[in-house]
């Protein structure tokens, strides 16, 4: 498994892949070749355990801290429909992304400012 950290900049989108600042994510192999050596990553091979009969439950435990260092950055913008028209569309797949969306399902600007707003709802009735 692989991972890459964007570094410099605000988003970069590559691959399938939409990175933000400082937010950690798995990528493929072909990623990691072609993003390793970018001055704007920081990219590591990540080694699985060797022993997973003995060590079960640790590489769950290890996961989780990784996922909530991560839900911070994600959580707490509520977005307007003024901002996210003045988005480009890099900025706007990303926040699709953070929602759990597939940005490639959605056909234009129009469509991506309604999922992320009909989401943002759904989230607080929630209270995600």
């Amino acid at each position: 498994m692989y991972t890459a950290v964007l570094i410099k900049g605000k988003t970069y989108a590559v691959m399938g892949h939409v990175f933000l600042v400082n937010q950690v994510k798995g990528i493929e192999k072909k990623v990691f070749q072609y993003l390793d050596g970018n001055e704007f990553f920081a990219c590591k091979e990540v080694k699985a355990p060797v022993d997973d009969s003995k060590t079960d439950d640790q590489p769950k435990e290890d996961d989780k801290p990784v996922k909530e260092e991560e839900e911070p950055q994600q959580e707490q913008k509520t977005y307007t429909e003024t901002e996210l028209k003045g988005m480009n569309k890099t900025e706007q797949e990303a926040i699709i992304i953070d929602l759990g969306g597939d940005p490639s399902q959605l056909k234009d600007k129009s469509e991506r400012i309604a999922f992320i707003l009909d989401h943002q709802q759904q989230q607080e009735k929630t209270g995600e």
